[in-house]
């Protein structure tokens, strides 16, 4: 309807300044991409988006694709090539200010990539320059997956849950986070899969990947992968494997996935370690919101308020109408990260500053079979892994570890059960003392359960400076007395 004539004219948006759009963690970024979907199995294909940022009208090269792991003998060794397309022309697409919460809607530069024989894990993807050699490190990537449905003979042994829903809600690309916004308001409500993501793997959960495929090589295991929405889509996921290990930030889960992983652990009684911190703190739910004709859920919105008046709340045919919220598992008593992992998110300190700051964590209790050989004696130095966020058994330091008789749709854990296995002092950001914790507890169905309590504590499996002998038997021992039966 046109406007009356008391009413003024609309203004014409104005163009969201470039520098809000084309993040990137590179000087001198030529191409950005991302794929279609969150993961494939083993034989599917995928779709690649490209295009060239606002310093660059088009440019011509090639796409490598490397999965990244233990790899000896390879060029990397941290990296083997499996792909590599023919030469494209990338040109610069038109970019609006939704991108980043509904999709940057750029055509496919490459399609119907096929994986046939690539082995699950971690792809990266590059883009090399014809004209001068220019590498674009880290463009997109791409999780492949084993889901081997109905042969269970070609699963792995450990299945490592990475933790791609943080690595978007932390995505400032397209000028939107959930923690920040250039144009309206100050943060996203939903983001998108739909756009470029930066290498936020290879701050954490790289050095988890090299050292747990090199130790599984060592022993004849195999190592299968999933993203978030792997075990939101299919739950199973979560009971196909002897270990399952969850990745070193892996705060925002949906509540299919808190369900499918609460079921392994207390119903089924299957091992679990969460090597990081902050896991399952805000709940999210998915959407397809350009899904059109297409049956699949794909899962290309990630929706979370932050808050319980999220307008599902408001919608009567939902009984109770608070399981759906997009706000924190534990608001009110409702699913206390405490009963899944042993511990929760307690608090975070800025990483910035020269020197980084750290904070060691000390040995504690130390009576169970894998701390054989390792030295560690109780009040001993391990390393300094605490940070940059950090859990503890009882968060508030109240005595209730976030569980409510009376509110909680989960039981709570006994105590009684709860090993502290480390500990380390750290300061959060507002300048409060808090205390990490790493824990150790059996689930009443018999599930071994390690929750290391600190983002940091992969860095200690290889990040150069903080690698440890020690510290890296402890975790072998761990993982190997975790995969036996029982």
């Amino acid at each position: 309807m046109a406007p009356g004539p008391t009413e003024p004219s609309p203004a014409t948006p104005a163009a969201p300044p470039a520098k809000s759009i084309w993040r990137s963690y590179y000087a001198g970024t030529r191409v950005w991409g991302y794929a279609d979907r969150h993961s494939v199995d083993t034989g599917e294909t995928f779709n690649l988006m490209l295009s060239t940022g606002p310093d660059h009208a088009k440019v011509n090269g090639k796409v490598e694709i490397y999965r990244i792991g233990h790899h000896p003998g390879e060029p990397g060794p941290d990296r083997k090539l499996v792909w590599r397309s023919p030469s494209v022309a990338v040109s610069q697409q038109a970019v609006e200010i939704t991108a980043a919460a509904i999709g940057a809607g750029w055509p496919a530069e490459l399609e119907d990539i096929a994986t046939n024989g690539w082995t699950s894990g971690y792809y990266a993807l590059d883009f090399i320059d014809d004209s001068d050699g220019n590498r674009d490190a880290n463009v997109a990537y791409i999780v492949v997956t084993n889901a081997a449905r109905g042969d269970a003979a070609k699963r792995g042994d450990i299945l490592l849950l990475l933790s791609t829903n943080t690595w978007q809600a932390y995505n400032e690309w397209g000028g939107y986070s959930f923690y920040s916004s250039d144009f309206i308001g100050s943060a996203a409500q939903a983001l998108t899969f739909d756009r470029p993501c930066g290498p936020e793997f290879f701050e954490y959960e790289y050095f988890l990947t090299l050292w747990l495929e090199k130790l599984a090589a060592e022993h004849g295991w195999k190592v299968d992968y999933a993203t978030n929405f792997d075990i939101h889509r299919d739950p199973a996921f979560t009971e196909n494997y002897r270990l399952l290990i969850s990745g070193a930030h892996n705060e925002y889960w949906s509540l299919t996935e808190f369900k499918a992983m609460h079921r392994r652990i207390f119903a089924l009684g299957k091992n679990t370690m969460f090597l990081g911190a902050d896991a399952a703190y805000w709940q999210v739910r998915y959407a397809d919101v350009n899904q059109g004709s297409d049956p699949q859920a794909r899962g290309r919105q990630m929706i979370c308020f932050k808050t319980a008046d999220d307008p599902v709340f408001w919608r009567p045919s939902l009984v109770p109408q608070d399981v759906q919220i997009t706000t924190l598992f534990r608001e009110d008593g409702r699913w206390p990260e405490t009963m899944l992992t042993g511990a929760a998110y307690q608090g975070w300190f800025s990483q910035e500053g020269t020197p980084m700051p750290v904070y060691p964590y000390y040995a504690v209790d130390t009576g169970l079979p894998f701390f054989t050989g390792t030295g560690y004696r109780p009040g001993d130095p391990i390393g300094d892994f605490v940070g940059y966020e950090w859990d503890n058994s009882d968060p508030d330091g109240n005595g209730q570890r976030l569980w409510n008789a009376a509110t909680s749709f989960i039981p709570a854990i006994d105590p009684a059960s709860i090993r502290v296995l480390f500990s380390g002092k750290a300061v959060d950001v507002e300048g409060k003392p808090g205390i990490a914790e790493a824990v150790y507890f059996r689930s009443p169905a018999g599930g071994k359960v390690f929750t290391a309590g600190s983002v940091r504590w992969v860095w200690g499996l290889g990040k150069p400076g903080f690698v440890q002998a020690r510290f890296q038997l402890f975790n072998a021992q761990m993982v190997a007395d975790f995969l036996q039966a029982g």
